[in-house]
C-alpha cells in the first residue's frame, strides 16, 4: 500500500510504471468536483476511473476485498474514510466471488493496519493486498470516492 496526497503526486511519479503514473497524473489534473458519478476510461482498459459517492459504514459493515487484475488508485474528492488493509494469505477465504468484474470479497480479514483519508488523499493497493474501504472513522459520512482501476500487467 501506497498513501499520499495529491499535492504531493509529483514526488511519487519517478518510482511507479507508466499506468500508475497516468492514473496519478489523472488525480492531480482533474477538478472531480465537476465529474459525476460513472466510469470513464482514460486509457482504455489500462486506466479506468469510477467515481462514485456513498455515505461510509462501520467497519463491521463492510466486506474486504481484493481484485486479481487491476491496482486500485482510491482517492478522495470529498469527505473522509478509512481503509483497513492486509496481505492476502492462503488463509483468507473467499466468500463471494465476482471474478467477472476483477471483484473478490472476504470472510473475514482481521486488518490490524488502516489508513485514514480525508479529501486530497489517495492509497493505492496491489492485487497482493486485501483492502476494506468505505469504513466510517467516527461516524457515517458522505464521500465523493474516486477510484482508477491500474491493470496490473
Amino acid at each position: 500500500m501506497i498513501s499520499g496526497n495529491k499535492k504531493d503526486i509529483a514526488k511519487v511519479l519517478p518510482y511507479v510504471n507508466e499506468r500508475l503514473r497516468t492514473a496519478l497524473r489523472y488525480i492531480e489534473t482533474t477538478d472531480f468536483s465537476a465529474i459525476g458519478n460513472g466510469e470513464y476510461e482514460i486509457d482504455g482498459r489500462n486506466v479506468f476511473v469510477r467515481v462514485n459517492t456513498y455515505v461510509t459504514e462501520p467497519r463491521e459493515q463492510k466486506k474486504p476485498e481484493s481484485h486479481n487484475a487491476y491496482i486500485d488508485v482510491q482517492f478522495l474528492g470529498s469527505g473522509s474514510e478509512t481503509i483497513w488493509y492486509m496481505p492476502k494469505d492462503a488463509k483468507h477465504i473467499v466468500s463471494e466471488d465476482r471474478s467477472a468484474e476483477d471483484l473478490l470479497f472476504y470472510a473475514a480479514a482481521e486488518e490490524k493496519d488502516c489508513v485514514n483519508l480525508t479529501a486530497g488523499d489517495f492509497a493505492i493497493f496491489f492485487p497482493w493486498e486485501l483492502h476494506r474501504p468505505g469504513c466510517s472513522q467516527k461516524q457515517p459520512e458522505k464521500v465523493q470516492k474516486i477510484v482508477v482501476k491500474v491493470l496490473a500487467e
